[in-house]
Order: C-alpha cells, then sequence, then structure tokens
C-alpha cells in the first residue's frame, strides 16, 4: 500500500502522511503513473499453444493453481519449449509403452499358440497309441484267420461249389469258409484304414512338435527382450513427469492472454478473492479487484526487474524507501527490528502489495497454504490485501465499494481512479469462472 504525495497539493499531501502513519500505508521508492493505462494500447499476446488435459495429482513437485483455471490461455515463448519438450518426450514414452505392450501382447498369442499345440501333440500322439493298439489287434485276427484258412485248405474250392450250386445246401465247413474269406476281407481294409489313420496322426503329432520348437524359441527371444523395453517405458515415463512439471512450471509464469500478468499471478488474485469473500459475508471482493491495486503497488511482482516463481515468491525482495519523512512520506519509525524490511531505524512497505511491517502483523496471511505467511509471495500479499479491503468497505464487486476500498488502501484519488481503472480493464479481458458458485 503506497501513496503518490507529488500528485497532491502540499496540505493533502501532509494529510495523507498523518493517515499513512496511522494506517501502515507504505511507499515506493518511484511512483507509478496515476492515469490508468488504456486497456486498448496494451500489447496482445500470442495465441497459446494447446492445453493439455489436467495432471495427476499425485505428480511430485506440481505449481498448484486452481484448477478452474486450467483453460485459462496463456503464451510465452519460454511455454512454447516447454510445450514442444513434452510432445517430444510423451511421444518417445507412448512408443516405448506401444512396444512394450506389443511385445507383451506377442508373447500372450505365443503361449497360447503354445498350448494349443501342446495339446494338439498329445493329441495326435494318444492317437497313434490307440490307433496303434488296435491295429495290432486286427493284424493278429488276420493272422488267425490265415492259419486257420491254411489248415483248412480248398477254401477256394468250397466257396466256388457253395456260390455255383442252385439250390446251396452249404454244409457246415463250406459256411466257415465263406465267412471266413469274407472276414479277412474286412480285416483287411480295416488293417489299411488303421495304417492310414495313423499316419495322419503322427504327422499331425511331428508338425505340432516342429512348431512347438519354432514358438519355444521366438518366446525365447521375447522374454530376453522384455526387459530392456520395460526399462526403455519406466525411463521414458521419469522424462514425462519430469517434463510435465516443467510445462505446468513454464505455464504457470507464461502471461496471461490479453493482459501483461502471468498465470500464477491470476491464480494468486482468484484464490485470494474466493477466501476473503468466503471469510467475510457480503466483502464480495473479485480478482480483479485485488488484481488493479498489484498493477499499481508491484507491478504484478515484478517490480524493480524481479520475477515471479511457480509458488508465488519474487526472485528477488521488493522493499520500498526508508519512511523517514523525507522525499515527502511520513515518519514511521521500526516496528519490527528490520525483521521485514532490513531496516531497524524506520519502516519500509515490502513485497509486491507494499505492506509495512506493523499492518503486516495484523493482517498477514498464507495463501498458498504452504505453511508459510510471507508479504514477499504474491499469495500470501493478496490474500492479506483482500483482508484489508474487506475490512474497509463492503460491496467490492462494484465501483462505490472499491472507491472507498481503494481509499482507504491509500488515501489519494488519482490513486482510487489508477487503481480502478486497471480492475476494470482486466475484468474485461480476462474471463475465469466465477470462485462464488
Amino acid at each position: 500500500m503506497r501513496l503518490r504525495p507529488s500528485s497532491l497539493p502540499r496540505r493533502a499531501r501532509a494529510l495523507c502522511g498523518l493517515i499513512c502513519l496511522v494506517l501502515g500505508v507504505g511507499v515506493l521508492a518511484t511512483a507509478a503513473p496515476a492515469r490508468a493505462e488504456n486497456p486498448a494500447t496494451a500489447p496482445e499476446a500470442a495465441p497459446a499453444p494447446s492445453l493439455l488435459a489436467p495432471p495427476s495429482p499425485d505428480l511430485v513437485g506440481l505449481p498448484t493453481t486452481s484448477i478452474e483455471l486450467a483453460q485459462v490461455p496463456v503464451a510465452s515463448a519460454a511455454f512454447a519449449r516447454a510445450v514442444a519438450r513434452y510432445g517430444d518426450v510423451d511421444a518417445a514414452h507412448s512408443a516405448a509403452q506401444t512396444r512394450r505392450a506389443e511385445l507383451d501382447h506377442t508373447v500372450t498369442v505365443l503361449e497360447a499358440r503354445v498350448g494349443r499345440l501342446e495339446a494338439t501333440r498329445a493329441s495326435a500322439q494318444a492317437r497313434v497309441q490307440g490307433l496303434t493298439t488296435r491295429l495290432h489287434v486286427v493284424e493278429g485276427a488276420i493272422q488267425e484267420l490265415a492259419v486257420a484258412a491254411f489248415l483248412a485248405g480248398g477254401e477256394e474250392e468250397h466257396l466256388n461249389s457253395a456260390l455255383a450250386s442252385e439250390t446251396p445246401a452249404i454244409s457246415e465247413v463250406d459256411r466257415r469258409h465263406v465267412l471266413g474269406g469274407l472276414s479277412m476281407d474286412v480285416l483287411l481294409s480295416e488293417r489299411a484304414a488303421y495304417r492310414g489313420r495313423i499316419d495322419e496322426a503322427a504327422e499331425r503329432a511331428r508338425t505340432a512338435v516342429e512348431q512347438l520348437g519354432g514358438a519355444r524359441d521366438a518366446l525365447i527371444g521375447l522374454d530376453a527382450d522384455r526387459p530392456a523395453a520395460v526399462d526403455d517405458e519406466v525411463t521414458t515415463a521419469s522424462t514425462v513427469a519430469t517434463e510435465r512439471v516443467a510445462y505446468e512450471d513454464a505455464r504457470v509464469l507464461a502471461t496471461v492472454d490479453g493482459v501483461e500478468f502471468p498465470l500464477v499471478a491470476l491464480d494468486a488474485y482468484y484464490r485470494a478473492a474466493a477466501s476473503a469473500s468466503a471469510e467475510r459475508s457480503g466483502c464480495d471482493v473479485r480478482w480483479w479487484g485485488l488484481a488493479g491495486i498489484s498493477r499499481v503497488e508491484g507491478r504484478h511482482g515484478t517490480y524493480g526487474g524481479t520475477t515471479l516463481q511457480p509458488n508465488g515468491d519474487t526472485t528477488r525482495r521488493i522493499i520500498g524507501i526508508q519512511l523517514d519523512g523525507t522525499r515527502e512520506t511520513a515518519i514511521v519509525g521500526d516496528s519490527d527490528g528490520g525483521t521485514l524490511d532490513g531496516d531497524a531505524s524506520f519502516d519500509r512497505a515490502v513485497g509486491p502489495m507494499q505492506f509495512i511491517p506493523q499492518t503486516w502483523s495484523r493482517f498477514s496471511a498464507d495463501g498458498n497454504d504452504d505453511g508459510v505467511s510471507s508479504p514477499f509471495n504474491l499469495y500470501d500479499a493478496t490474500l492479506a490485501a483482500a483482508r484489508y479491503l474487506c475490512t474497509s468497505s463492503g460491496g467490492l464487486d462494484g465501483d462505490g465499494g472499491l472507491r472507498t476500498a481503494y481509499f482507504s488502501y491509500n488515501h489519494s484519488l488519482p490513486y482510487v481512479d489508477s487503481v480502478l481503472g486497471y480492475a476494470r480493464g482486466y475484468e474485461r479481458r480476462v474471463e475465469v469462472p466465477d470462485p462464488r458458485r
């Protein structure tokens, strides 16, 4: 929270100095323009790359950006590079997954084939054994019948006589000769059939054995290849996880389409508005109302060349000028022993929302739920600013309530106009879900 006394008459500046001392309003070394920037002149962001599906919440190291902002378009050179890197490693991982899956599928198919071939071989071998046993019986019968015919003798004469007789009176001997000949023909035919079936079954068994050898050799080769395929899949999966975190980090640091601040800043404003509105009924502060203050107070955490990190910390601490009464500032003696501002003589405004230490001690917050409350973290500072605004006025979703709250934050009408101009510009240019729904 800061004051630009150079934009006010001397008497008003003196009054502001007193109010700053009472309310804890900070002052940056360099004043920002009091006039709101024309949104129409803001540079347009490059088209955002396609966004990925939300990552697994179990992925270690992910920034904790609100899921409601998952489809907010962003763009930056670093983000474009992260997208390209992620695409490359994801494609490599997909290829490794495909190779391993194809290998496993082939193993499954071959194992099933081995099972079928083993069943075919066993069945064919059993059939050979069964047919061979029956063949031996038939051959035994043939031998017995042949011996009987040989011992009887004249088999052909008896047979021809019996068949030629017009009134056959076939004797028992003749009958045996006739039936014996017919039985021999049947037995010989049956023997030939068994031998053919045995040959067919033996061929099936031989074919199954040959194919089993090939299938088992193939399985041995696949078993040897699988460890490398699995290692490749695991390695590329780890790379994908690493690059996904890098992708998300780059995304939260990329500029939101249509404005000049990154997604991490939007998330800080969005979460602070939701938390403050839930804490204080009727406050109704909106993200864009907080973004306007952040723009004027600390340029969204980039004042003096510092930058935001994915967790909302600034890479360098933003610390205002010494509040020692010079340069048209109020005199604010040290209140924290220099713990926050590094000055044990006088207080200085600190962080992206420019709190002086004594005010921070009252409104300090942990906006990103990391267990630490720091005025140098945009999440924490923004939630503290939201709480400050909510104690100053209600109806912060309208200009009247915002003007009252902004004026309490910094007793300067040009400051109020500037902040409100930025806030409304952000509201028009960025569409995000209403956190109260």
